[in-house]
């Protein structure tokens, strides 16, 4: 199957329909949202009409109280992450606490008390938080994690050197890469950040990312500004 994984569209609704008008030529089978779809409540009904899997952000958190029904029961339910097979989807981080496992226990867990930086930290940034989402991915022999929230595209990759030491590692090009297994005494993990389709912080272009995961074939595709 191949997906097509969004995240940050912060009210864009013109970036969304060109990652939709983008992704039919890349014969994607199914979408996966990663949150952050910001307060425009047109974007909220094409998911749903859309039937798009959807995990929560920080925005989602932030204005369940401001949404109404249905609307709001829909997205208080939105998972922390969402596994398919060897790979996990999630906003920030893979590693998310048992307690929090939908947006309505976010938002508690918010209220009271835990910080917004440590439920959703930004990997390309925070070192810790990064060893954290591989440990995680280590633990449930996880191959890959897809996230949100940098609002960059960015490659994290756990992987052995010849001697058989993992080595931690980042990239942005090429765009187009096969996820490795690696040896089975010291698998390859994977951590990527699939930018934003909504607010890019890494130039103009809008990105998403586009994984078969029959192939584990990853793309991460750049649309011009239009």
């Amino acid at each position: 199957m191949r997906f097509a994984i969004l995240s940050d569209l912060h009210d864009n609704l013109v970036g969304f329909h060109r990652v939709l008008a983008d992704s039919e030529q890349q014969h994607v089978d199914r979408f996966i949202y990663l949150g952050d779809a910001g307060r425009n409540l047109q974007i909220f009904g094409e998911f749903q009409q859309a039937g798009i899997a959807c995990v929560f952000g920080n925005w989602e958190v932030s204005g369940l109280r401001r949404l109404v029904e249905p609307l709001a029961s829909w997205v208080s339910g939105w998972p922390a992450t969402i596994q398919v097979g060897q790979a996990i989807f999630c906003h920030a981080t893979p590693n998310m606490p048992l307690t929090v496992p939908n947006t309505a226990a976010a938002a508690r867990h918010i209220a009271a008390g835990s910080s917004w930086a440590s439920l959703f930290p930004r990997l390309n940034l925070n070192e810790q938080a990064r060893w954290e989402a591989l440990a995680m991915l280590e633990a449930a022999d996880l191959r890959v994690a897809f996230h949100g929230h940098t609002h960059i595209q960015m490659v994290w990759t756990w992987q052995a050197d010849a001697a058989g030491r993992r080595q931690l590692r980042s990239f942005t090009e090429p765009a187009e890469f096969a996820l490795e297994a690696g040896p089975s005494s010291a698998p390859t993990r994977y951590l990527i950040g699939v930018g934003s389709a909504g607010q890019p912080d890494d130039g103009p272009a809008l990105s998403y990312a586009v994984y078969d995961d029959r192939t584990n074939v990853v793309t991460l595709r750049k649309l011009p500004p239009a």
